[in-house]
């Protein structure tokens, strides 16, 4: 029988190429992202690590290469169990007073239309193994924060988006993750931009994060992730968890 498919989306580094090396321990992973370099690279690593893995770079903002990462996968390995839909973006950091529609929009494309078009290209393929779509969201996506405006607003509508997937798709197993304050490119960002566009106490709360050493490796809720799209059970459909909960935590023994 053949092993399970997982496709990652913002796999080549950080916590999408964390996820995707527990994925590959147990099935077999599609890596998707901007840059070829980048994803070839993840690739080459998965595969010394005695993984498989099919490199596919694309946009998510882009139908058509969405469409073509289930058509990679699916001529590669015949079958797609789930989707962990990780690619995000923090930009625009600015307070609403200074809100640029063009660049929400492009947060948007990134944040909740990318998981949206992904989903619905793999989705009658997801029904065949009642897959799992994992969505990862953010605690901003519950709580506002100044001058995340684009992202706090992304990761809530994705928050819903999640919930009526659950409720459409009773085949499909849909769950929303809060992965932490992770260490990656994201954080990086915020502490490069954040000065001009944040509350001052708030941004100075981020840098202290990173120089105390209180960011989590993205070892830590990458495994939570590869763990919920090879696991997550299907009453969980709809709901937003975080990636240490104790029941999420105690699929890593599956």
């Amino acid at each position: 029988m053949s092993k399970p498919t997982v496709i990652i989306t913002g796999a080549s580094r950080g916590l999408g190429l964390a996820a995707a090396r527990f994925v590959a321990v147990r099935a077999n992973v599609a890596l998707m992202a901007r840059s070829a370099a980048e994803l070839a690279e993840a690739a080459r690593l998965i595969g010394a690590e005695g993984g498989t893995a099919v490199p596919v770079p694309g946009n998510v903002t882009k139908r058509e290469d969405c469409a073509r990462v289930v058509e990679k996968t699916l001529a590669e390995y015949g079958r797609i169990d789930a989707l962990i839909n990780n690619a995000g973006t923090i930009e625009p950091i600015a307070p609403i007073a200074a809100a640029d529609a063009a660049a929400w929009q492009k947060n948007w494309a990134v944040n909740l239309l990318g998981p949206l078009q992904l989903t619905q290209a793999a989705l009658p393929h997801l029904r065949a193994r009642r897959g799992r779509v994992i969505n990862v969201s953010s605690g901003a996506a519950e709580y506002g924060l100044p001058g995340w405006g684009a992202y706090c607003a992304a990761k809530g509508a994705l928050n819903q988006l999640t919930r009526v997937l659950a409720a459409e798709e009773p085949l499909v197993t849909a769950v929303a993750v809060r992965p932490g304050a992770v260490n990656t490119e994201m954080q990086r960002v915020i502490r490069e931009q954040g000065a001009t566009g944040m509350a001052p106490d708030v941004y100075k709360r981020f840098v202290r994060k990173y120089e105390d050493g209180q960011l989590l490796p993205p070892e830590k809720p990458g495994a939570a992730l590869a763990a919920l799209a090879l696991y997550a059970p299907p009453e969980w459909s709809g709901e937003f968890v975080a990636w240490d909960e104790e029941r999420v935590q105690a699929l890593l023994g599956d």
